[in-house]
C-alpha cells in the first residue's frame, strides 16, 4: 500500500546525517520530508507507522547479484527473477542489477527477455534496474566458476543486441581489458551509457591505466580473480588502489577477503570509492548442501560456496550482512559502511538523484534496522514490502 505514511520516532541515517529521533513523511512513493521530530510534524490524514527503537536507512543497492533463496538469474524466467527479488528485499535490498555469468548468446538473450517480463508482472520485491553482464568477455586465466568454453573475445554487436531486448537493458559490463578489441568495445559501450568494469582479468598496470582512459570505471569484486599484486608489476590491483577514477566492488563475507585486506582498501580508497556487493548465488539463504546451477554443481558449507574444483563460486552473502561485516572487520563508522551499500552504488549507477539517500523528492526506498543492524522492515517506492509491519493486513 503506497500512499500518505508517516514513519515516526525512529533514528534516521540519511546516510550522511544522523538524527536520534526523526519522522519520515511519504507520499505517492516519494519522501515528502525527513528530519528531527521537532522539525517534521505529521500532517492530517497521514497514517502513522511507529518505529521507536529502530533506525531508518536508505534501501541497499546491489549491482552484483546472481541469485538467492533457491533461484537464479541465469535460469532465465521472469518468475525466477522475481523470486530473487523477493528474497533479497527481505534483507534490505531495494534495487539491484540482475547479473549473468558467461553463457551462449541464446542463454543470455533468454535472461534479457525474462527481465522484460518483470515490467509486465507486478510483484512485491526489490526493483531490478537492468542487467550486469559479468562475462563472457573474461580472461581464460582468471575465469573463476564461469564456464570456460563460453568465454570469448569482446563483441560490441552482441552486447548491443542484448541491450535492445528489454526496456531495462544492460547497465554494466565486466570484461578483461587485455582481450583483443576490449578497449574499443568499452569506449563504444560507455558512449551508449553502459558502464564498464574490469574483472576476471590478467591485465598489467599499464593496460589498466589505458583502460581508464577508454572508460573503464570500476573493478568487479576487487582482489578476486585478478592478476595478483607484485612490487615490480602492480597490475590491476595496483591501479585500482592508486587511481581515484576506479570504484571498487568488495565482497565482505569474511571468505573472499581477509579483514586486513578490507582495512587496506578502506585506507587507500576511502569510503567514497567502495561499493559493497553480494555476488550472491542461488544457494544464498538455503541449507548446506549441493546445488545444481548454470555454473555446474556448487557446494554450500557454512558461509562458503565452492564448485567441484574446490574454488570459490560466488557468495551466499546479503548486503544486510555485508554492512555488518565491513564494520566488524574494519572498525569503520556506520555512516561509511552504509554509504558503501546505498549512496555509492546509486552514484556509480547514475541513479543518485532518485535513490541511495533519504531526502525530500527521492524514492521512498528504505529499511528499518534494529540496533544490531538486522533488517525488520523494507519499503520500496513507498510500499512496505517486507517485515514486521504489513499495512495490507490491517
Amino acid at each position: 500500500m503506497a500512499g500518505e505514511l508517516a514513519l515516526t520516532k525512529a533514528a534516521l541515517l540519511t546516510p550522511f546525517v544522523m538524527f536520534d529521533e526523526a519522522n519520515v513523511l511519504i507520499k505517492d512513493g516519494k519522501i515528502l520530508a525527513a528530519g528531527p521530530v521537532e522539525q517534521v510534524s505529521i500532517p492530517d490524514g497521514f497514517r502513522e507507522v511507529p518505529l521507536e527503537g529502530l533506525m531508518i536507512v536508505p534501501g541497499f543497492i546491489d549491482q552484483h547479484l546472481h541469485g538467492g533463496g533457491g533461484a537464479a538469474v541465469m535460469e532465465g524466467t521472469t518468475d525466477k527473477l522475481i523470486e530473487v527479488a523477493r528474497f533479497h528485499v527481505t534483507h534490505g535490498t531495494t534495487t539491484f542489477l540482475a547479473s549473468v555469468t558467461s553463457a551462449a548468446y541464446d542463454d543470455l538473450a533468454k535472461v534479457a527477455k525474462a527481465l522484460a517480463g518483470i515490467g509486465e508482472k507486478p510483484y512485491k520485491g526489490a526493483r531490478c534496474l537492468g542487467l550486469h553482464l559479468e562475462g563472457p568477455f573474461l580472461s581464460h586465466k582468471y575465469y573463476g566458476t564461469h564456464l570456460v568454453n563460453e568465454l570469448r573475445e569482446p563483441d560490441l554487436e552482441e552486447v548491443l543486441k542484448l541491450h535492445q531486448l528489454s526496456e531495462f537493458g544492460i547497465k554494466m559490463v565486466t570484461l578483461a581489458p587485455e582481450l583483443p578489441g576490449a578497449m574499443e568495445v568499452a569506449a563504444s559501450l560507455v558512449d551508449e551509457g553502459i558502464l564498464c568494469a574490469i574483472g576476471h582479468s590478467d591485465a598489467d598496470f599499464e593496460t589498466t591505466i589505458t583502460a581508464i582512459t577508454n572508460g573503464f570505471s570500476c573493478i568487479t569484486h576487487c582482489f578476486n580473480q585478478l592478476r595478483p599484486f607484485h612490487h615490480r608489476e602492480p597490475g590491476v590491483l595496483g591501479a585500482a588502489l592508486l587511481r581515484s577514477e576506479l570504484m571498487v566492488e568488495i565482497i565482505a563475507d569474511g571468505v573472499h577477503l581477509h579483514p586486513g585486506t578490507l582495512e587496506l582498501v578502506l585506507n587507500t580508497k576511502g569510503p567514497e570509492q567502495i561499493i559493497l556487493v553480494s555476488d550472491a548465488m542461488l544457494p544464498t539463504g538455503m541449507p548446506n548442501g549441493n546445488y545444481l546451477t548454470n555454473e555446474g554443481e556448487l557446494t554450500l558449507e557454512k558461509d562458503s560456496l565452492t564448485n567441484q574444483k574446490g574454488n570459490l563460486a560466488g557468495s551466499v552473502l546479503t548486503l544486510e550482512k555485508a554492512v555488518k561485516n565491513f564494520m566488524d572487520f574494519t572498525g569503520c563508522e556506520l555512516t561509511d559502511a552504509l554509504r558503501m551499500a546505498t549512496y555509492n552504488p546509486a552514484r556509480y549507477l547514475g541513479i543518485n538523484k532518485h535513490k541511495g539517500s533519504l531526502y525530500p523528492g527521492k524514492d521512498a526506498d528504505l529499511v528499518a534496522l534494529t540496533p544490531d543492524l538486522d533488517v525488520v522492515m523494507t519499503m520500496v517506492e513507498g510500499e512496505i514490502i517486507s517485515g514486521l509491519i504489513s499495512l495490507d493486513r490491517e
